[in-house]
């Protein structure tokens, strides 16, 4: 991409789309991601499209699958529903949602819940996060942001770029495109392909929907996708993504972020999370266990002036706990709440 804001955003789409990634032949060239130049890769590396997969249960680019989570068992393949974040159908449909869902993707108002309960089987049987089995992905958190309004200028007005990272169904890319976001200047990426596909089902608008997916690892280096992103985007969204790590790797994965945003004033990374009233390490009650990081306010902070430490720059944090739909649960730990927040770079 040139330096000039007003050429096209880069592309990685085929206009074609496979049946079946896994045995098809198409693929993209990472030269052909940004018009002009490849971002200094040097060697020609041919990379599956995934824009409108069928299926899709690769999530790298390289070789090695480090991951957000680690693998289940095989005895928690099974997915198992008595945990008690699944939930057997939703207890109400955000208003918003709703509206999206039938406006938008013209579903009929009498299908709507039957339409969203067949999506979220299949998304358990991909991964059993809370998130799918509280049904959390049918709130939209975007739009929670003070900064809303705003972000969708500068996407509709100022031809700019957003990468929604961890992006799950992409359910926050069609509502910035169902306010006036152009759809090609957004792009979505999540480690399981299989999620970004389901979104398609759940909005019904694989035909129609302009936007790029792509099946990422954000802490594998090699993940060369990725990295034919650096320093194109102007915003970078995080929807309940950070929450997956420890302190010190939060602090890696917000280093990695930055390279993907414009190096300039003005740069932003937004996003939602799981936080909690102090910031601390604790064991947390999900699929793979393990010992995670809750952020509070102060301890975000201080993720932030790491990564300006170690890159040389300097970012503004603006954040705020709030209670929230699936925050707060008698299964979560004591003091847990949304936490929101918008990064600037100055």
């Amino acid at each position: 991409m040139t330096s000039v804001d007003t050429m096209p955003p880069p592309m990685v789409r085929l206009e074609s789309q496979p049946d079946d990634l896994m045995g098809s032949s198409d693929v993209a060239d990472v030269s052909d991601l940004l018009p002009g130049h490849t971002n200094g890769l040097e060697d020609e590396v041919k990379i599956p499209a995934t824009n409108g997969l069928k299926s899709h249960p690769v999530v790298t680019t390289g070789t090695e699958k480090t991951g957000v989570m680690p693998p289940l068992q095989p005895e928690s393949k099974k997915n198992n529903k008595g945990v008690p974040w699944y939930h057997a159908s939703p207890n109400d449909i955000d208003p918003v949602t709703r509206g999206l869902l039938e406006n938008y993707s013209k579903i009929p108002s009498d299908q709507v819940q039957q339409h969203v309960i067949a999506i979220r089987e299949k998304a358990w049987d991909v991964y059993p996060y809370p998130c799918i089995g509280q049904f959390l992905f049918l709130n939209l958190t975007i739009n929670l942001s003070p900064y809303y309004p705003s972000l969708v200028s500068r996407l509709r007005d100022q031809n700019q770029t957003l990468l929604d990272l961890g992006c799950c169904f992409a359910q926050d890319v069609r509502k910035l495109v169902s306010d006036g976001a152009p759809s090609q200047n957004i792009y979505g990426a999540d480690l399981y392909g299989e999620f970004m596909d389901l979104g398609f089902e759940l909005f019904r608008d694989r035909k129609t929907l302009k936007s790029t997916f792509f099946p990422t690892d954000i802490l594998n280096e090699r993940d060369l996708l990725l990295k034919g992103l650096d320093g194109e985007m102007d915003v970078v969204y995080l929807g309940l993504f950070l929450h997956h790590f420890d302190f010190e790797t939060c602090v890696k994965v917000c280093t990695r972020v930055t390279r993907l945003l414009k190096p300039k004033p003005g740069s932003l990374v937004m996003g939602v999370q799981v936080g909690s009233l102090v910031g601390d390490t604790k064991p947390i009650p999900i699929p793979s266990g393990g010992i995670l990081w809750r952020h509070d306010i102060a301890s975000l902070e201080r993720v932030w002036e790491e990564v300006g430490a170690l890159t040389g720059t300097k970012w503004k944090v603006e954040a705020r706990l709030e209670r929230g739909k699936g925050f707060g649960e008698k299964w979560q730990l004591e003091g847990t709440r949304r936490l929101g927040f918008e990064v600037y770079r100055l």
